[in-house]
């Protein structure tokens, strides 16, 4: 299963403190695709590179992963960096937090692909797991 949820809401300083707190509670990796060619290099940026390059209205997002192909159970928020086109900062975190950050962040949607359309669903329609449901009467997975 894969979720998307947009940041395209939250102020500039939102986006820091989400990138903050995230970074806190999981794992940075920043990449470089250098265009024409497959695959990526992890690079360095200092964090008041990775701040001065978080704009609202980018491409920011979190996304859900759990059992979703070669992807590790995990929910990932990620920064395209405005200032470098080619390098993404991408935080990592577990799972079971996602419930902390989309109360604090409002995330009152989510995204996926079904077939060869996006469809948005309300954050109430929102489940993963027994032990991780949201909005679901006796924390049952309907």
């Amino acid at each position: 299963m894969e979720r998307f949820f947009q940041l395209k809401h939250l102020t500039q300083a939102q986006l820091h403190d989400l990138y903050r707190e995230a970074v806190g509670a999981g794992t940075l990796l920043i990449e470089y695709d250098r265009p024409g060619e497959s695959g990526h290099y992890d690079v360095r940026l200092p964090e008041e590179d990775i701040l001065r390059n978080i704009r609202p209205g980018d491409a920011n997002y979190i996304v859900y992963h759990k059992d979703f192909g070669d992807f590790p159970d995990a929910t990932t928020v990620v920064f395209p960096m405005a200032e470098h086109p080619y390098i993404t900062v991408y935080i990592d975190f577990d799972n079971s937090l996602l419930d902390r950050f989309a109360a604090k962040y409002a995330l009152n949607e989510w995204r996926q692909r079904e077939g060869d359309k996006d469809c948005t669903y309300p954050f109430a329609d929102f489940h993963t797991t027994p032990e991780y449901s949201w909005n679901m009467p006796g924390g049952e997975v309907s």
